[in-house]
């Protein structure tokens, strides 16, 4: 859990010297801890994609293109009973796009 951002207050921010203060230095600390946790957070959601073979289930967005999963007909089978309707898997058996229907069959994406 990322901890919120600490609230403002009047403060003396610095010294006469121009040094900060005590409690300067403790809003800066407690401000920069919250901000670089939830940078780590986001980064690590943006860096994170599914690459092909990771889950064998999943798709994998990049920047060119959607890959839906790598399947053989053996195995798209075995998918098959516990698939949602609307799944899609690339059949490297017979190099087409496979997709089960809202009636419940695996059907082949041909080309006319």
């Amino acid at each position: 859990m990322i901890p919120t951002l600490p609230a403002f207050y009047n403060m003396h921010y610095t010294r006469e010297d121009g040094t900060l203060t005590p409690d300067s230095y403790l809003y800066n600390d407690q401000t920069f801890q919250t901000l670089n946790l939830a940078m780590l957070l986001i980064n690590s959601v943006v860096a994170s994609t599914i690459t092909p073979g990771s889950s064998g289930l999943l798709p994998s967005i990049t920047p060119d293109a959607i890959i839906v999963p790598n399947k053989t007909t053996a195995q798209i089978t075995a998918l098959e009973p516990e698939a949602q309707n609307g799944s899609i898997w690339f059949n490297t058996t017979l190099s087409k796009l496979q997709v089960k229907t809202a009636a419940g069959v695996i059907e082949t994406i041909t080309s006319v």
